[in-house]
């Protein structure tokens, strides 16, 4: 009977929190967080991380985290993480952060995969391991995740914890690309215009710096500019290429500017002759 009145009673703290009363739910929350309720802590802590009923404590939301993470709580887990890494509520600990990204990342969170394979590539904290970091990005391509999938392209292109093989990496781009990712579709691009790993094809590689283009991705941008200058896969357009460069170039990207610059020198020289 007991546990039965319990239940109800940290249901209706649920209930508040969906109608948005944060204040009348803590002392609830607070309560069975006490108690060792995983679900109640890492609602507590999430409303002292971001202020929400309570009083904004990194501190505070680290302890709690803390609890429910040890509980296997997987958004628990991770969010701890990121305050190890940002050392927000407690003293930076890249190692800690690690050590947490791994737990959930073991539990599929793809973001937790993602985090822990960036933290070994980049060295932060550990020796740097690529192929620690493949490991993670494996596990989150497993789950489709577009950026993942764009790393092990990454991996494969550059020979970073694996041999180098571009034609895997081209599949990897692919994948990504298919995703919409656009850092994914300009590496691909670059390998059809180069043929590494793929037949040459310029053609394709325009329509890849295309659809990264078409997205705001400035080197999408840059590329694709070359493409219409240079007629490389599409007819030569200079009006396209000043297009292109012109966005890239608005986006701080200072090879189209360069390439802007020196296309209406040109044009300007032609009209004055």
């Amino acid at each position: 009977m007991t546990y039965s009145l319990n239940n109800l009673q940290l249901d209706a703290a649920f209930a508040q929190i969906q109608r948005g009363n944060y204040k009348a739910a803590a002392p609830v929350l607070h309560r069975f967080a006490e108690q060792g309720d995983a679900d109640a802590q890492y609602q507590l802590a999430f409303m002292h991380e971001h202020g929400l009923g309570v009083k904004a404590d990194a501190a505070q939301a680290a302890k709690w985290y803390a609890a429910a993470a040890e509980q296997g709580d997987a958004a628990a887990q991770f969010n701890l993480a990121e305050m190890y890494e940002d050392g927000e509520g407690v003293p930076q600990d890249y190692v800690q952060a690690a050590y947490w990204y791994d737990k959930a990342a073991t539990q599929g969170d793809t973001d937790a995969q993602n985090q822990a394979a960036r933290l070994y590539a980049e060295g932060l904290g550990m020796a740097q391991d690529y192929v620690k970091a493949a490991e993670y990005w494996h596990m989150a391509a497993e789950n489709g995740d577009d950026e993942a999938l764009y790393n092990l392209g990454v991996c494969h292109d550059d020979g970073l914890g694996m041999p180098q093989d571009c034609a895997k990496a081209a599949e990897y781009y692919r994948r990504a690309a298919a995703q919409g990712n656009a850092d994914a579709q300009v590496n691909l691009g670059l390998l059809y215009q180069e043929g590494y790993g793929v037949e040459k094809n310029e053609a394709q590689a325009a329509h890849y710096f295309r659809l990264a283009a078409e997205q705001g991705d400035a080197v999408g941008q840059l590329n694709l500019g070359f493409s219409y200058a240079e007629g490389s896969g599409v007819e030569t357009d200079f009006a396209q290429a000043e297009k292109w460069w012109r966005l890239a170039a608005e986006q701080g990207e200072k090879d189209a500017a360069a390439a802007l610059a020196e296309l209406q020198k040109i044009l300007a020289e032609e009209g004055a002759a």
